[in-house]
């Protein structure tokens, strides 16, 4: 009796050993999406055509912000901006954006004055890379002819 007591306590220092020197299986990872973030940003406009941080023509669609918080080529939705409430891509960033600030692109600097400073909520669909790309000539062109066009429709209006 008491040789099989002797081999259970060292089947069991064994097991123990094992236990400690194998390595501990993976977690599994989620394969379900994960929950899109919801934020409140200060949302001001801008209008100024040119080149933006991640080598895109500015157009109608973009947003500047600060790249520690959204990277560049993030998608996000925007609620509370009245007509500008949307999905936008943040191709830009600068000086003034700073933190939970965005800055939404408009082709008419009377638009954008008139938009002003707006809390807003910002659902982060997926986020970029942060990875500027080369500029484009058409996209510029294109990016160019419907800035005007969004300018003569909104002069149309007045």
């Amino acid at each position: 009796m008491r040789s099989g007591a002797f081999i259970r306590a060292l089947l069991l220092n064994i097991m123990v050993a094992l236990a400690l020197v194998a390595p501990a299986p993976a977690a599994r990872r989620s394969t379900s999406p994960r929950r899109p973030s919801i934020r409140y940003f200060i949302a001001t406009a801008y209008s100024v055509e040119g080149t933006g941080a991640s080598g895109k023509w500015t157009h109608p669609g973009t947003v500047a912000a600060d790249r520690d918080v959204l990277p560049l080529k993030s998608r996000i939705r925007i609620y509370g901006a009245g007509r500008y409430s949307g999905d936008y891509t943040v191709e830009d960033s600068g000086s003034k954006v700073d933190g939970r600030h965005i800055d939404v692109y408009m082709p008419s600097r009377a638009e954008a004055k008139k938009f002003g400073r707006q809390r807003v909520k910002v659902v982060v669909l997926s986020y970029g890379d942060d990875q500027p790309t080369p500029p484009d000539p058409n996209q510029r062109a294109a990016a160019k002819s419907v800035n005007r066009r969004v300018r003569a429709r909104a002069a149309a209006l007045r």
